[in-house]
């Protein structure tokens, strides 16, 4: 509590950093979007003369934070279920809430790294492996599901290195801390010291699917909808599709 708490002050400090009252928006988003998300928002602030200030992290501890009082106007989550969890508690603006994109989960290693055969050959070599913690990360319960579906989780559970995010799993093989990580593959795109070393079968997990929404009671809620509608654009899904994202089919 007390973490989530000290991040709802972090969150607040933020905001209270922006303009003025309605040029500037204040967007909790996956932390796997980090690099998309400010290349989008750079052109939508140059086109809108709108500020877009931002706080990444886990999904579902974000969803944590707006819980707890954190100011936001719109949300962009790594999965349904956190979006899930916000709508009832009431906390998104009924109709903004569309699927924006989609990802792939995929095994990362060094770039000396030999491709893997299929997941079960983790099982075969040693080393460390990097995996965002199910309980703050959509990412996390993606692997979880894709360990489980081929029997992994249990006998792989004691060299499995929870991280707070996605992309720390990322840093954590980019700088050798651990021999292999399960990541989304846009995470991959930026990072030179990491490569993908097997994709997996979109059928051992949930669908990864980006929903957004507006944040019901947001101070800037048309702003906010301004930018949403930004993202679905035909230019924003250009954008996108440059850091590796694939736009949702609704």
């Amino acid at each position: 509590m007390a973490v989530a708490t000290a991040a709802v002050m972090a969150v607040a400090s933020i905001a209270c950093g922006g303009g003025g009252e309605n040029d500037s928006i204040l967007v909790l988003a996956a932390a796997s979007m980090t690099n998309a998300l400010v290349d989008v928002g750079t052109e939508f602030e140059r086109d809108s003369g709108v500020k877009v200030i931002y706080s990444f992290g886990g999904s579902n501890a974000l969803v944590r934070q707006i819980e707890l009082g954190a100011p936001s106007d719109a949300v962009i989550f790594a999965g349904r279920a956190p979006m899930d969890r916000l709508a009832t508690s009431g906390n998104v603006l009924a109709g903004s809430r569309m699927n924006l994109l989609q990802n792939r989960l995929v095994v990362i290693g060094n770039t000396d790294s030999k491709q893997l055969a299929d997941l079960g050959e983790m099982a075969t070599l040693e080393g460390r492996i990097a995996v965002a913690d199910p309980a703050f990360a959509p990412a996390g319960l993606y692997a979880k599901q894709a360990l489980e579906t081929v029997g992994l989780w249990n006998s792989l559970e004691s060299r499995i290195i929870p991280t707070l995010d996605v992309r720390a799993a990322v840093g954590a093989v980019d700088t050798g801390s651990v021999v292999f990580g399960l990541a989304y593959a846009t995470d991959v795109v930026a990072v030179s010291g990491v490569d993908v070393v097997l994709e997996i079968p979109e059928t051992f997990h949930d669908p990864i699917v980006y929903p957004v929404a507006v944040v019901d009671g947001a101070g800037n809620s048309d702003q906010a909808q301004a930018f949403l509608s930004y993202l679905s654009s035909e230019r924003g899904h250009a954008l996108f599709m440059r850091h590796g994202f694939v736009p949702a089919a609704e």
